[in-house]
This record gives structure tokens, C-alpha cells and sequence, in this order.
């Protein structure tokens, strides 16, 4: 996995201006980060609620990129995100892959609060 993150963050490098690739290295280094319970740094949780922020409506690839790096940022940040995302699956507009990623969102969120006993998030549930 380290070897994976370094040459994804070396193709970063290399294509600053390309928002996916970026996202794969955040991806993978959300993997590492939760093999040891970190957090990402102040830049890289701020570059991805910036990204968060300006979503009006949550695609597949926007519910995936969550899914796979929520448990790196701090819970408070993404809560917000959260609910936007429930308010969306309530009113039935998304698709059935979108649905499956939502739980997969939900349940990475519960654990994320838990590992950082920050237990304000159990109250939506």
C-alpha cells in the first residue's frame, strides 16, 4: 500500500491539475491513515471539504470518494455532508449503486466516530 500511495502521489505530482488523480492518492492514503487511526493534515482535510462543499448534488464517484476517505477527516468537518447526502437519499433521487454507497458511507462514519471518540455523530443514527 505505501508503494501504491507514493507512486500515485508521484503521478500527482506530475498532473497537478488533474482533480481524479489526486482523489486516488487521497483514497489510498485514507487506507494507510486507517491502518493506524490518523487523520489527514489541516491542507489535505481542508482541499477535501472544499471539494465536499461544492457539491449540489451527490454523483457516484462524489459518494464514493466520501466513502473512502471520510474516516481521515475530522468528524465534526464532514457531518454537515452527511445529512445533505440523507436529505438527497430520502427524496429517492439516487441511483441503486448511489444507495449501497451510502450505507457504505454511513457505517465508515460510525466507526470513524468511535475511533475518534467524538460520539455527537451516534445522535443521527
Amino acid at each position: 500500500m505505501n508503494q501504491l500511495t507514493q507512486l500515485l502521489q508521484n503521478d500527482t505530482i506530475k498532473n497537478p491539475s488533474d482533480p481524479f488523480m489526486r482523489h486516488y492518492y487521497l483514497m489510498s492514503l485514507s487506507t494507510l491513515y486507517h491502518l493506524d487511526f490518523l487523520v489527514a493534515s489541516i491542507d489535505d482535510q481542508n482541499e477535501l471539504i472544499d471539494y465536499f462543499f461544492n457539491i449540489s448534488y451527490w454523483q457516484f464517484y462524489d459518494l464514493c470518494l466520501l466513502a473512502n476517505v471520510v474516516n481521515m477527516i475530522h468528524v465534526e468537518r464532514i457531518t454537515p455532508y452527511i445529512f445533505d447526502i440523507l436529505k438527497q437519499y430520502a427524496t429517492n433521487n439516487m441511483s441503486t449503486a448511489s444507495v449501497e454507497t451510502v450505507s457504505k458511507i454511513l457505517i465508515n462514519a460510525l466507526e470513524t466516530s468511535i475511533i475518534q471518540k467524538k460520539m455527537t455523530l451516534l445522535d443521527i443514527y
